[in-house]
């Protein structure tokens, strides 16, 4: 996979991360907008095509005054490290949140566990189209139920199980050397 395709995809799952924690609008987050703030972690991902992320640094977001967010994640891909930070701006319309010129999209579903949520993004960025599912939580323990419930979630949106990745937790992103 070359640069700037990886740079591509983990902009497009940076992005769908960034707006699922801002998209709450609906709930009692959204009230205070500084409880989106702080550190999350992926805890399973369903891209259409397959994705071949090794490992994931937490999430950390970043509430910035004009209630826009910053996010920073780094990922490990190929034995090396991809540092990824955006910012996603708020839209006139709750819920929903555009991307790159209009052309990527995010729907936000509250999972019925505490502390999670699963999302559904689509569209485009730099040429290349994607589709995804992502579920997050505020800790990193593995969780059946949400997971499950994750698994109905990505069926219903029409992604296959079998690109199901389930991606490894790490503090600090240490590329493999030659």
């Amino acid at each position: 996979m070359q640069t700037l395709e990886m740079k591509t995809l983990f902009l497009t799952i940076g992005f769908c991360l960034v707006a699922a924690l801002q998209a709450q609008d609906s709930s009692s987050l959204a009230l205070d907008s500084t409880k989106f703030a702080g550190k999350w972690f992926m805890k399973a991902l369903v891209m259409k095509d397959g994705i071949l992320v090794e490992k994931v640094s937490p999430l950390f977001v970043l509430v910035l005054d004009d209630d826009d967010m910053e996010l920073s994640i780094t990922y490990m891909l190929y034995g090396q490290c991809l540092e990824v930070t955006t910012i996603l701006e708020k839209t006139d319309v709750p819920g929903q949140y555009i991307a790159f010129e209009g052309k990527s999209h995010i729907q936000i579903h509250l999972s019925s566990v505490k502390d999670h949520q699963m999302l559904y993004c689509d569209g485009e960025l730099e040429g290349t189209s994607f589709t995804l599912t992502e579920l997050i939580g505020r800790d990193r323990k593995e969780n059946l139920e949400a997971l499950e419930e994750f698994k109905v979630f990505t069926q219903k949106n029409g992604l296959e199980l079998e690109n199901l990745v389930i991606p490894e937790h790490m503090e600090k992103c240490e590329p493999e050397s030659d």
